[in-house]
């Protein structure tokens, strides 16, 4: 009987997914649209007058007016649905794929029931319902009752509470020496593991805190007016809905150019990983199964390498890319190639070879020789055996790669800055953070609450990727110098 319920709750927890799948799309569209309609507000000779972000102001869409405070009310609650219900989605998928029946217990019935609650504060009405039903048909897996033997029982559970129970009097029992001390001793244990945990615990939360503060006071900072970023000598920590000037991201992406920035990097982290994971897979496979003269000291010779700082190749680099050697970067010619120049001297990685070697030489050379024997290419084998093995390294070097190219900035910043205003459409968003002005024009304030904005635009990608891969990341890594 258990088991038809629990069969039950899998199939309403598989409906409520979807509803909080769909909730999240309309959140975006919902964020999307109401961004989309703020507008920057224009000075003299059509330029955007960053002095006067901070103004309130009444856009016009499909159902008449509507004011600027109203639309960052609108945009911040969506923002915060997104953070509450993108985790409480994926945490869902990973229980309902991985739950099983022996994990059904009281806790878990009270979690789903907050849940359900959590979805009603998130506007999403049809998935409070179904999980509020999935939260009786655990009940009725782990007590054997549903909604309505919940209810008959909440009399008799008050009546429990407020109920005095009648102290049963015991004789006092003669303990000796040896078991009065057996209890003090247990009683000084317990005493000391309940302080060690306490202590613990007390010191991550104020680590956490430490280490979330900054990141907490970016994001409030990037949607202040410029006078409490900058000239408020007491900023205030929490923000009205009404009073966040999501303008601020729309002047940075829009009127400053980090929308095209964005873009320039997600082209140049594609690319360069994947001509690094192409190269490094091929390399790694090399090293660990073709045997060949001399490989063992070309591997060392490679090893060596990674000893040699990485600014030092920047000159030799530049030198091939440049005029003098491919002319991908030749000055004066209006034909550059910055993205080549971007991403082809970067498309391999020793590091990234040597852990993805070690896993590959994890694989018995037997079943190796095996293939060659019955036929199989080393193409094939590659493909078919040994990719999907290490397939847990190579997501790890896809990811870490990704997020170098993100935080780039020496060498994009020197091949950008030899095009002049050619070189700049071609910015990534750290040289553009560096070098964008955030100035208002024709004068020397510098807006700290656009330049915020612009550093959250940076930081914020590179936090969540590390915080959904972090798991596969540390396997990844972990697995790379394991043995067998």
């Amino acid at each position: 009987m258990k088991n038809i319920y629990f069969k039950r709750y899998r199939r309403q927890e598989l409906i409520s997914l979807i509803f909080d799948f769909l909730a999240i799309i309309a959140y975006i569209t919902i964020f999307l649209m109401f961004f989309r309609m703020i507008k920057l507000p224009l000075g003299e000779g059509g330029n955007v007058d960053l002095g006067a972000l901070a103004y309130p102001q009444v856009y016009q869409w499909t159902f008449g007016e509507i004011k600027s405070e109203t639309v960052n009310t609108v945009l911040t609650l969506m923002a915060l649905f997104l953070v509450v219900a993108i985790p409480m989605f994926v945490i869902g998928v990973k229980k309902l794929k991985n739950g099983l029946i022996y994990d059904v217990d009281l806790p878990m019935t009270w979690a789903k029931f907050f849940q359900a609650l959590i979805s009603l504060l998130l506007v999403n009405p049809i998935s409070f319902v179904i999980k509020l039903i999935s939260t009786f048909t655990l009940l009725r897996v782990v007590k054997d009752y549903g909604f309505i033997g919940f209810i008959k029982n909440i009399p008799s559970r008050i009546k429990q509470l407020f109920e005095k129970k009648p102290k049963e009097e015991k004789e006092p029992e003669e303990e000796d020496e040896d078991t009065i001390r057996l209890k003090k001793n247990i009683s000084r244990q317990n005493f000391r593991k309940l302080s060690r945990m306490f202590f613990t615990y007390m010191f991550l939360v104020l680590i956490a805190l430490f280490i979330m503060i900054p990141f907490y006071w970016m994001v409030i900072a990037s949607l202040m007016t410029y006078y409490e970023s900058s000239v408020n000598p007491n900023p205030s920590l929490f923000l009205l809905f009404s009073d966040t000037q999501w303008i601020n991201y729309k002047t940075v992406l829009q009127e400053l150019n980090f929308g095209l920035y964005i873009k320039n990097t997600v082209i140049v982290a594609l690319v360069s990983t994947a001509g690094t994971i192409i190269t490094t897979i091929l390399a790694a496979y090399a090293f660990a199964k073709i045997q060949f003269k001399g490989r063992e000291t070309l591997f060392s010779i490679l090893i060596m390498t990674m000893m040699v700082p990485g600014e030092i190749f920047i000159i030799t680099n530049f030198i091939t890319v440049s005029g003098n050697g491919f002319g991908w970067i030749a000055m004066g010619t209006g034909n550059n190639h910055y993205f080549l120049a971007m991403t082809i001297p970067f498309m391999t990685s020793i590091s990234y070879i040597f852990f993805l070697r070690q896993s590959f030489k994890q694989v018995p050379d037997s079943l190796y020789r095996a293939a060659r024997v019955d036929g199989c290419s080393d193409f094939k084998y590659l493909t078919r055996v040994m990719i999907p093995i290490a397939s847990p390294i190579i997501f790890t070097i896809t990811i870490l790669n990704i997020l170098g190219a993100w935080n780039a900035f020496i060498w994009p910043r020197l091949i950008t800055s030899t095009g002049g205003t050619e070189g700049q459409q071609y910015w990534l968003i750290s040289v553009a953070l560096r070098d964008a002005s955030f100035n208002v024009p024709g004068g020397d304030r510098i807006m700290y609450n656009l330049q915020i904005a612009a550093s959250a635009l940076v930081t914020v990608p590179l936090i969540i990727i590390f915080l959904v891969f972090r798991k596969y990341i540390m396997n990844g890594i972990g697995r790379s110098g394991t043995k067998g």
